[in-house]
């Protein structure tokens, strides 16, 4: 989602330095999760790992991106809601 909010939103055909580090930090705290032995999702974790500011804006980027996935890549969005549903 980000790289392709990056590539609308900043209109560059590569990753702008900004969203690439923002992408590095994401994937770095997924790998730290895992190693705690985290949940098998952010969604039932009651730990807060991103900063305020980043939170905020990774939620900004999601509000934006979830809508042109459901366009871009139906058969993703379909399988990410028929999982959640067994969950």
């Amino acid at each position: 989602m980000t790289s392709l909010y990056c590539k609308h939103i900043h209109r560059g055909s590569q990753l702008c330095q900004h969203c690439t580090a923002l992408i590095a930090f994401e994937e770095q705290r997924v790998v730290q999760c895992c190693e705690e032995g985290g949940g098998s999702s952010c969604r039932e974790c009651n730990r807060q790992c991103y900063p305020d500011a980043t939170r905020l804006e990774i939620n900004h980027i999601v509000r934006w991106a979830e809508p042109k996935m459901r366009w871009r890549r139906p058969l993703m969005v379909a399988r990410y809601y028929v999982s959640s549903l067994f969950r």
